[in-house]
């Protein structure tokens, strides 16, 4: 085992200010991949389809990411976790998950990772390839193997001292540093993440997600319609959720997480929902340009924000919504319909939100959101 480089690859990561780090070897992931490929066949990934058989036997070999590895650094940075709620201004907003209200987290890790693979490339003469989440590794069964913290049951990995509210970043390198031993720690029999769920998307016994129900998946990865049955339980998450990470007894910290994760004001922590449906391509890449809510892109985005607002606004947002059904995106126009009808039953304004539903029906010719209109005016205007 090279000690001297150990050291040396430590002192890198401090000087980067990961207060975080740890070594894995680079062994296959045998159970992990064996998991993966096990959920990938019940369909629990939804469409995730780049996560073929094929990518997920690559992301569990290190020695496949990189040739010859022999060791993989895992460094962590800390988040904040959620303090005290501001007081209610009235205004219908949303939620945005923590790690997203910040900077884009890939960016952060990115220049940080580079310098110490570019070090380790020429100055002690090893080959090193970095990644954040977006390459095929699979971070945190490492992570859980070089010690930084275990697998919970809500598939998150939980860190002594700071629980969920960690990001990961990964080099991969052929040095034979000597590895940390795994943790010994469980979560025992708390169930706190599986009963916080809202849809129910972790299993009764814990450590599988099924994506199908996941908040997270649907609010960023899925492309189409976020499933009418699943749309009340979103509650007012437009980006992400941290149900399961705010239940965790582990994450009860109260430390810094790193400044540049940190939300820079409170529209990026909790933004007003209604104007954000006026964003047009333009303004949202504006608004949202080096921040992770570019992954949604802006017509996810406005439908995650109807289903907030379907969920929690109120008669002062049906104007908004009602231009929402002009939107040039169909997605975007049904998902509206069916805010609008929600908030018309709830605020007792049927008869304005029908004579809305009715006059966008008229117009509409998408067959998607023509059934979201059909289906919202039968609510609130029943034969």
């Amino acid at each position: 085992m090279e000690t001297a480089a150990r050291d040396r690859v430590m002192e890198l990561a401090r000087d980067e200010g990961f207060p975080l780090v740890r070594v894995a070897d680079a062994s296959v992931l045998g159970a992990a991949r064996e998991t993966a490929l096990e959920r990938q066949g019940r369909g629990l990934l939804a469409d995730m389809g780049w996560m073929t058989p094929e990518w997920l036997e690559r992301s569990t070999d290190p020695g496949v990411f990189l040739e010859g590895a022999r060791s993989v650094v895992l460094v962590a940075l800390p988040y904040a976790p959620p303090g005290e709620e501001e007081d209610a201004d009235g205004r219908s907003r949303g939620k945005v998950a923590r790690y997203a209200q910040g900077r884009d987290y890939h960016r952060v890790f990115e220049k940080k990772l580079r310098r110490m693979a570019r070090t380790i490339r020429e100055e002690l003469g090893a080959e090193a390839r970095a990644t954040v989440d977006y390459g095929p590794l699979l971070e945190r069964p490492l992570a859980a193997r070089s010690g930084m913290g275990w697998l919970g049951k809500s598939t998150m990995l939980l860190v002594p001292g700071f629980g969920p509210w960690v990001l990961l970043g990964a080099i991969a390198t052929t040095l034979d540093l000597e590895p940390d031993a795994p943790l010994r720690k469980t979560c025992g029999s708390c169930t706190r993440c599986i009963v916080a769920c809202p849809t129910g998307a972790i299993s009764p016994e814990g450590h599988v997600v099924d994506s199908r129900l996941c908040i997270s998946y649907h609010t960023i990865e899925n492309r189409g319609a976020i499933p009418r049955e699943l749309r009340a339980q979103f509650g007012s998450w437009i980006f992400g959720c941290d149900d399961c990470l705010e239940s965790c007894p582990v994450g009860r910290w109260h430390g810094e997480g790193y400044p540049e994760l940190a939300p820079v004001d409170r529209e990026a922590a909790a933004p007003e929902l209604a104007p954000l449906l006026e964003l047009d391509d333009e303004a949202f890449e504006e608004r949202f340009r080096g921040r992770p809510i570019m992954r949604a892109k802006r017509a996810g985005l406005l439908r995650n924000v109807c289903v907030a607002l379907g969920n929690v606004g109120t008669a002062d947002d049906v104007e908004a919504l009602g231009r929402a059904m002009d939107d040039s995106s169909p997605l975007v126009r049904g998902h509206a319909a069916w805010a609008l009808g929600r908030i018309a039953v709830r605020a007792g304004v049927e008869d304005r939100v029908a004579g809305m539903l009715r006059a966008r029906l008229g117009e509409e010719d998408d067959a998607s959101a023509r059934e979201e209109l059909e289906l919202a005016l039968a609510e609130v205007s029943p034969l």
